[in-house]
């Protein structure tokens, strides 16, 4: 994979600018199991690879908009749990990633307060 440098803030736009359409895709299909888009994966393994605190919070606010931000957030019920996104998240991780189990292990304890357990 070649690879690029980007500035902090620019990185960040582009991880923002991603969520309100990776939701829709998620909120509009309203399948289950979750399922992410074709790429996803590529990127929260690159994400983790070079800073593994930006993973975790992309996943965080992606949570966030399925749950609460999106304005079709509210149309799916039950709502999605945070046990199906992470499942989601591993599933869609490139076979090769060495770090896909520590990558959902870290994700659930770092954001365990905020949402909970299979139920939420």
């Amino acid at each position: 994979m070649d690879t690029v440098t980007l500035p902090r803030p620019v990185l960040h736009a582009l991880r923002e600018a991603s969520l309100p359409g990776v939701a829709t895709g998620m909120l509009t299909g309203e399948t289950r199991p979750l399922t992410f888009p074709q790429g996803f994966g590529d990127v929260l393994a690159w994400l983790w690879t070079t800073d593994s605190n930006a993973a975790v919070v992309y996943l965080a606010e992606l949570m966030k908009q399925l749950r609460e931000r999106h304005p079709l957030a509210k149309t799916v019920t039950p709502p999605f749990r945070f046990d199906e996104l992470l499942a989601a998240a591993r599933a869609c991780l490139p076979a090769d990633f060495a770090h896909a189990d520590l990558l959902i292990q870290y994700t659930r304890t770092s954001l365990g307060d905020f949402y909970g357990g299979p139920e939420k």
